[in-house]
């Protein structure tokens, strides 16, 4: 099937990718993998620990942390902008997966007006085989009423 087919779309995301399957007609089909470009545990060649020079105690942290953030937020948000560039063309939207980044991605896509007549739903899951994927997907659109 084309990828420009399918009007519904379940999408199992987590911070370090999303795999989007396609719903038509009673049948699931995995249609793309996005690798996320966030990193949660990054190091630069170099780097010691977030303490000051002056003292090895934990309370006196340095701005390294305050960066790192500020880095990691900025990654998080462009991970949510290529989701919503690839999510445009569907009509009914499920985001399932671990942790808490399909409510953060349902919260960004309610923020954007174009999103405003769509259908979006979130549900949590554990990690999936492929086929366990497609089985999630089917089931739950087979079950619901947009």
């Amino acid at each position: 099937m084309d990828h420009k087919s399918f009007k519904q779309v379940g999408v199992w995301i987590d911070h370090s990718k999303a795999h989007f399957v396609g719903y038509k007609n009673g049948k699931a089909e995995l249609i793309e993998t996005v690798d996320s470009p966030f990193e949660s545990m990054k190091r630069y060649e170099g780097e010691t620990d977030d303490k000051t020079r002056f003292t090895a105690n934990p309370l006196h942290a340095s701005n390294n942390e305050y960066r790192k953030n500020n880095i990691s937020q900025n990654e998080l948000n462009e991970y949510f902008k290529l989701m919503e560039g690839k999510l445009t063309n569907f009509e009914d939207i499920l985001l399932f997966g671990p942790g808490t980044v399909k409510e953060q991605l349902r919260n960004k896509l309610r923020d954007n007006k174009s999103f405003g007549g769509k259908w979006l739903a979130v549900q949590p899951s554990d990690k999936l085989t492929d086929n366990q994927l497609l089985a999630f997907v089917r089931d739950f659109f087979d079950n619901a009423t947009p």
